[in-house]
């Protein structure tokens, strides 16, 4: 794979300082984004993101022009004509330096336009504030995910004490009748732009959703920056009718399409 950083393309791995906060502790931002053959999808959503949570943080990133240096890396990578998953990871190696941000770009498959999502409901668990950033320390969803798929499952949906739902590994959740969506509420989760674009074409609302409560909501739905909307047909024991029509409504605006 060929990534850019510090101001030109590089081929191979990436060198961290064994004694960096970036190698020791996961410290650091990351964003995904999608390549969707064009453009990147809603990039001033995602580098306004990560301003945010450099800014929190009080983490200053070397300035890159983002545009042109994710178009150079997806041409660099032969991806330029297709669909691609582009991330751009922040990873804090000098707490005394500025961040110098990396770049990559790697093929993505879009899902088929029937296919259907299978979550597992993870057990409960404290999610702290840090939930509330992309951060590179993803150990708690990393794991959880990777449980979701050993049963065969596509994601694991987290859960907080007392049932209470808050999103998935990687994707937002959003569940409706088809002409009401509410989103959960519960818990730290990270501020999703995907959901974000969503509620400029749905009227979603804010609730609080309890593992238990499910099976009142006729369809759900997993958003995120690559897949956009997509139905789930299963959460734990709940079963829920795919709703591909409200999925298609809004995939050409969430996807860059």
């Amino acid at each position: 794979m060929i990534h850019w950083r510090g101001g030109g393309l590089h081929e191979g791995g990436v060198r961290l300082d064994i004694g960096s906060p970036a190698f020791r502790y996961g410290a650091g931002l990351f964003e995904t984004i999608l390549w969707n053959g064009h453009g990147p999808s809603r990039l001033d959503a995602h580098l306004a993101r990560l301003q945010a949570s450099l800014a929190h943080f009080g983490l200053v990133a070397e300035p890159v022009d983002y545009p042109a240096v994710i178009a150079e890396v997806v041409r660099a990578n032969g991806l330029a004509g297709r669909q691609a998953r582009v991330n751009i990871i922040a990873p804090l190696e000098d707490e005394d330096a500025a961040i110098a941000p990396l770049v990559t770009a790697a093929p993505f498959d879009p899902p088929a336009p029937d296919r259907t999502y299978s979550l597992r409901l993870a057990p409960p668990a404290t999610l702290g504030s840090l939930a509330l950033h992309k951060s590179m320390n993803y150990m708690l969803c990393y794991l959880e995910r990777r449980a979701a798929r050993a049963l065969g499952q596509d994601d694991a949906v987290l859960t907080q004490p007392g049932g209470i739902v808050v999103e998935a590994t990687t994707a937002a959740l959003l569940f409706g009748d088809g002409d009401c969506f509410c989103t959960p509420t519960g818990g730290c989760r990270l501020p999703s732009t995907t959901l974000a674009a969503v509620r400029d074409i749905l009227p979603v609302r804010d609730c609080t959703v309890r593992a238990g409560e499910l099976r009142s909501f006729r369809h759900a739905y997993l958003l995120n920056s690559l897949l956009g909307m997509r139905p789930v047909s299963v959460i734990g024991s709940h079963a829920f009718t795919p709703d591909f029509a409200t999925c298609e409504r809004c995939n050409p605006v969430l996807l860059g399409e």
